[in-house]
């Protein structure tokens, strides 16, 4: 005990005695080698197994959720992205409807050149009615998918809504075509791609054919031919459905004698095997040609086979009963042009020809039109082939407008082929504001004693419509609008050219007094977003636009609304980005007004990043309520991103995932992290590339709370290493996700 407090006072006593600590500039000695002196460091905590230690990288913004905007909207529409606040997580919003999960896969089967008119479908159906035709895209079998999924995508909401339209009747359609190709010489379906390989597959048919030296050569038919006039199940204004071929159809609804099978029938499968008595059967006429047109004019091509069947089938006269249906025209065996019209194009059709109708409204006259690498001009009844002016210069009519219709009640003018004189009419439309006026409905007539209808058109987004027409008419036209008429008093026309002349262009312009109706969007200021935890951005352009009109006649009118077509223009068009909260998204939905805190445009791109803030659920979408009726043609993405310290820091207090840095990083392979659950829980892993486009999903994991390991191999989804690039780990929770940026080095 006396040793112990006798080295105490000695060592204080040298303490106290010693040198100040530390070293003045001068007295460090600089000469000879350089030394350095490394400062304390605290021990780090515990590594994990197989994670070395990583440099910390500095937080920034990771993308969470990717959602595509490559959409068809509609003028008065809204489409974009919902921020759901419980659940911090985004999903697609449109005013039009919400898909399912099950058509989002049906959508994704489908080939990409027709998945935006299908999402545009889709989107307008009843649930259980989207899921029945989303169920028959996900489960058809290759190679009838493309087809299945154009028929769907082109048919009226209003159709596939109701009970006429049954999935087997799409299905039963597909599989007719492939069958009757396997049994005919002249024509063979060549199929580019299928959905089990994915991307921008299609089909088309390739005929032989005989030009006018009798050599036999091949054409391809283009793809928009192959489904629009060959594959459609419909034909013009009928409805696709099952006809029991001895029920009398009505002329006012033309849909009493739909019946499901088996008593109703399908054309295209009906009429191809259909034994009566002594009449020819069609099967055993189309398999004895071998070429499509023979323009040498030796016999056995197929035009001239079905001219032959068809009018030993049919007989030109008529009684009070007028059909549509191609089953019930068979059954009777008789009518008028019209009848014969839709018939024929339905014979075509099962001999895998393309074939469409084509009408003079004024003159009371429709016949038809085949293809054989151009369009040629055929009228059965009265055996006319590829001789267009025998109606001008044989019966002595006078055109006006002569147009095609395509099943969905679209028309194109075909005039010029029909009449040796033609002239165009201009028309524009314009509101009180001389502003153009998009999708206006225009009437076209002659005049004869009093206006008859001729043709309509619907104004592109300049105002304008253009007719070309017959020459030595009197024309009169008129445009209606849901916010006015030109003329004012409704059912009136104004004059145009009394008496056209061939050549010549005349135009005009028709002022409603009324201005276009326009959005009312109020401007608030960005709201206080104290917490930097998540983000909206948005970059947008349009890639055209649809002229959008309504079917001037189809049987499914019956159920009380027109349908719409749709004419492509290729020139982009202006939209509209906005941001808003739930009352917002509303009140822009029902009443064309909202206060907004983003308001970019309308203009042919939109682009904007939006901090969301706390405690409600907000919107960023493309508006088209600037339009009167046109339908603008989207690309681009809306993206939710994510500050890391909200995504994936484990002292976060919602955070129920948390991520190691990945180890090593970089890497030329695999790599690993540790993945920290407070609870169990089940996860999807996802990898990305920088854009945010898939390049990985690993299987779901069940993971118990605590420490898990990961590991990436480095290979996409089809077993191939991943290219050199950045990519995004994404881990998906119940609640919550994280994410981890992986540099890879080949």
């Amino acid at each position: 005990m006396k040793k112990l407090l006798l080295v105490i006072p000695l060592f204080i006593c040298l303490a106290l005695g010693a040198q100040p600590r530390g070293l003045s500039s001068r007295d460090i000695d600089v000469s000879g080698s350089v030394s350095v002196i490394q400062p304390l460091v605290e021990l780090p905590l515990p590594i994990l197994p197989g994670n070395e230690l990583q440099p910390i990288e500095p937080k920034s913004w990771v993308p969470l959720q990717n959602l595509p905007q490559d959409v068809m909207l509609p003028a008065g529409e809204q489409i974009g992205a919902h921020f759901h606040n419980p659940s911090s997580n985004a999903q697609r919003y449109s005013s039009l409807g919400t898909l399912l999960p099950q058509s989002e896969a049906a959508i994704a089967r489908a080939p990409q050149w027709i998945r935006v008119q299908l999402r545009h479908t889709l989107n307008q159906l009843e649930p259980d009615r989207q899921l029945l035709f989303a169920e028959l895209l996900n489960t058809a079998p290759d190679p009838y998918v493309d087809e299945i999924a154009f028929c769907i995508a082109t048919a009226f909401p209003e159709y596939l809504n109701s009970g006429f339209a049954l999935p087997e009747l799409f299905l039963e359609n597909a599989q007719k075509l492939y069958e009757i190709d396997g049994e005919l010489d002249y024509v063979e379906i060549l199929d580019f791609g299928s959905a089990a390989s994915g991307g921008d597959y299609y089909s088309t048919t390739r005929y032989w054919k005989r030009d006018a030296q009798g050599q036999l050569i091949q054409v391809t038919v283009p793809r928009e031919i192959y489904y629009w006039y060959l594959v459609n199940p419909k034909i013009t204004d009928e409805i696709a459905a099952y006809i029991d071929p001895n029920i009398i159809e009505n002329n006012s609804t033309h849909s009493n004698n739909i019946v499901p099978p088996p008593e109703g029938k399908f054309w295209r499968s009906y009429i191809y095997d259909h034994v009566d008595g002594d009449y020819p059967v069609l099967r055993d006429t189309l398999s004895q040609c071998q070429s499509v047109y023979n323009r040498d004019g030796r016999p056995g091509d197929v035009i001239h086979a079905i001219t032959w069947w068809i009018n030993q089938n049919m007989s030109f006269t008529s009684n009070n009963e007028r059909p549509h249906q191609p089953v019930r025209i068979y059954q009777k065996r008789f009518g008028r042009c019209g009848e014969y019209a839709d018939f024929s194009s339905a014979i075509a059709r099962i001999a895998l020809i393309p074939c469409t109708n084509v009408t003079s409204v004024s003159t009371d006259h429709t016949w038809n039109e085949f293809w054989e690498d151009g369009w040629v001009s055929w009228e059965p009844v009265n055996s006319y082939l590829n001789n267009p002016l025998v109606y001008e210069n044989g019966w002595g009519k006078v055109f006006g407008s002569v147009f095609e219709e395509r099943s969905d009640g679209l028309f194109t003018p075909v005039t010029e082929r029909y009449s040796e004189g033609v002239a165009t009419i201009n028309i524009q439309v314009v509101d009180a504001n001389l502003q153009p006026v998009d999708g206006a409905r225009v009437v076209l007539a002659i005049f004869e004693n009093s206006p008859r209808f001729d043709c309509e058109a619907y104004t592109d987004n300049h105002g304008m419509v253009s007719f070309t027409v017959g020459e030595g008419r009197n024309y009169r036209a008129r445009t209606d609008t849901a916010f006015g008429l030109y003329p004012a008093v409704a059912g009136t026309y104004a004059q145009l050219v009394s008496s056209a002349e061939a050549g010549e262009s005349y135009s005009y312009q028709f002022q409603i007094d009324a201005p276009l109706p326009q959005p009312g969007i109020e401007m608030l200021p960005l709201p206080d977003d104290p917490v930097q935890d998540y983000k909206f951005t948005a970059n947008l352009a349009s890639t055209g636009y649809y002229i959008t009109g309504k079917a001037l006649w189809d049987d499914i009118d019956v159920l009380g609304n027109q349908p719409r077509h749709y004419r492509y223009s290729s020139e982009p068009a202006p939209v509209r980005l906005l941001v808003t909260d739930s009352d917002g998204a509303v009140f822009m939905d029902l009443y064309n007004f909202c206060s907004a805190y983003v308001n970019e445009g309308p203009d042919l791109t939109a682009s904007a990043e939006f901090n969301i803030p706390a405690g409600r659920d907000w919107y960023i979408f493309a508006d088209n309520s600037h339009q009167n009726g046109n339908t603008v043609l989207l690309s681009g993405m809306i993206e939710l991103q994510g500050w890391e310290n909200a995504v994936d820091d484990p002292h976060a207090p919602a955070a129920t995932i948390s991520l190691s840095a990945p180890a090593p990083n970089p890497t030329r392979g695999e790599t690993k992290l540790w993945i920290k659950l407070d609870s169990p829980q089940k996860l999807q892993v996802s990898i990305h590339d920088i854009r945010g486009r898939g390049i990985r999903d690993l299987d779901s994991l069940n993971l118990p709370a605590g420490q898990n390991p990961l590991v990436w191999d480095g290979l996409d989804s089809r077993g191939r290493p991943a290219s050199s690039g950045i990519y995004i780990l994404r881990v998906k929770g119940e609640q919550r996700q994280a994410s981890r940026k992986i540099v890879l080095i080949r």
